[in-house]
């Protein structure tokens, strides 16, 4: 038997029973494929979420690293005018007292770019 499709055209009845099972295929396979894209979509969803919490961690710690190193850096710096205090005032107690500093001490005034001057003599080795 024929049934008469909406374009006007005759299909038999067995030919569009087959269509109809071979639509029905196709669209659980169509209905099965969005599912999986949803879920695809739900687990990017999910990672994203998780590394934006991770980057938000991350830079948190890289600030708080910034801020130790612009501690150390202003400790560092205190420290070494610190110590070219002390230098300077060891120079000019030994040139006040008139005694001679001892090479290991000039080694290191001398390493650090700063020579005491001519007058100081060299202390005698032992």
């Amino acid at each position: 038997m024929a049934v008469e499709a909406a374009t006007g055209a005759v299909v038999p009845k067995d030919e569009l029973k087959a269509l109809q099972r071979q639509l029905a295929t196709r669209t659980k396979i169509c209905q099965r494929r969005g599912e999986i894209l949803q879920s695809k979509l739900r687990s990017q969803s999910c990672e994203i979420d998780r590394l934006e919490a991770e980057n938000s961690e991350q830079r948190q710690n890289n600030n708080v690293l910034q801020l130790e190193v612009a501690r150390l850096k202003r400790a560092q710096r205190t420290n070494v005018q610190d110590l070219a205090h002390l230098a300077a005032w060891l120079v000019s107690l030994a040139n006040a007292k008139g005694v001679a500093l001892d090479p290991a001490t000039l080694d290191i005034l001398n390493r650090r770019g700063w020579h005491p001057s001519k007058r100081q003599a060299r202390a005698a080795r032992p």
